[in-house]
């Protein structure tokens, strides 16, 4: 690791000491990881009793709780993306983060942290100062905070304000902070809060947001539980286990959800003109027997039959909602 504090503009022994101690702490953190000196640059910091803060510039590495001395494994690293591109992993999770995303990574638990070519704002906390405001550490380490949610724009305001000048913080006011910063990120986490018992919100969250990119890619004939999990940055199993509650699995919803608007198309007299074959295309289906099995197990006719019916007016309306799910 290297080390680019900008110069003082004045003699100041405080500051230079707790840029002193930033140089240290960060160091320490990583010693385990002797390849990672090289990797990241210290731009400023500070290092205190409780709060210790990081603004770095990383090229691409890995970094997992195996390089962290034991004494800085009892915290959380409350991350703020400012460019490029990071992947953090936890608890079966993933997210991808981008400029102005934060997550939060429990340093006491096994995680994987891949950064890119990136700038990057840290804050290191006690586990000790985060348990009373957020005591489900789990359901929300890993989670990515989106900046522009707005429960998110106050931690994003109380970071600018903190990393302005880090290494002017004094011990009484790093102090406070570290008292308050707890409380902030449990307000960003209302965005997407897991503290509630199940089903939670968190749980309702990553079900609409799977099922939003599962409908914006209805049309690829390769959409699978890969595809959509690498979209929306959680991992394969977790998403099964997501839907485990669910009176369809994931696949077959999304088969539901083409033939849905499959019929919607075949019953709509405007689009007579299109084949049967060129909608079901259109919606995913790439083999013609098997959207013919489909459709006639689920509608209980044939799509050509289907749409004569619905021509003539001897078909009931289509329902025109989405296949109902029980986290909508």
């Amino acid at each position: 690791m290297s080390y680019a504090f900008p110069p003082l503009s004045r003699s100041d022994d405080g500051i230079e000491n707790n840029r002193l101690l930033a140089r240290r702490f960060w160091q320490a953190f990583v010693e385990r990881a002797p390849s990672r000196f090289e990797t990241s640059t210290l731009v400023d910091g500070y290092a205190g009793d409780r709060l210790r803060l990081g603004a770095f510039r990383h090229t691409p590495h890995v970094l997992t709780e195996a390089a962290l001395p034991r004494e800085h494994r009892q915290a959380v690293l409350l991350t703020l993306q400012l460019d490029g591109r990071a992947r953090v992993e936890q608890h079966g999770r993933h997210s991808d983060l981008a400029g102005g995303d934060f997550c939060l990574i429990d340093l006491s638990q096994p995680f994987r942290l891949e950064l890119g070519r990136c700038s990057v704002q840290s804050i290191h906390l006690p586990l000790s100062v985060l348990r009373d405001a957020i005591p489900r550490l789990d359901d929300v380490a890993a989670v990515g905070l989106p900046g522009h949610l707005g429960p998110v724009g106050y931690l994003r305001v109380l970071f600018q304000e903190m990393f302005a000048h880090p290494a002017g913080l004094s011990e009484p006011v790093a102090d406070r902070l570290a008292d308050a910063i707890p409380h902030m990120l449990a307000a960003a986490l209302e965005s997407v809060d897991a503290s509630e018992s199940s089903p939670s919100r968190l749980r309702q969250y990553h079900k609409r947001q799977v099922r939003q990119f599962a409908r914006e890619h209805l049309a690829d004939p390769e959409l699978c539980i890969d595809m959509i999990a690498k979209g929306v940055g959680l991992s394969a199993s977790h998403l099964f286990e997501l839907f485990s509650d669910e009176d369809l699995t994931l696949m077959r919803w999304v088969r539901l959800e083409r033939l849905a608007r499959c019929q919607r198309e075949l019953s709509d007299p405007r689009l007579r003109h299109r084949g049967i074959a060129q909608i079901a295309h259109a919606w995913g289906f790439g083999d013609m027997t098997n959207f013919s099995r489909c459709f006639r197990d689920h509608v209980g006719t044939s799509p050509r039959r289907f749409r004569q019916a619905a021509m003539v007016g001897t078909l009931p309306p289509v329902d025109r909602s989405d296949v109902q799910t029980s986290d909508e």
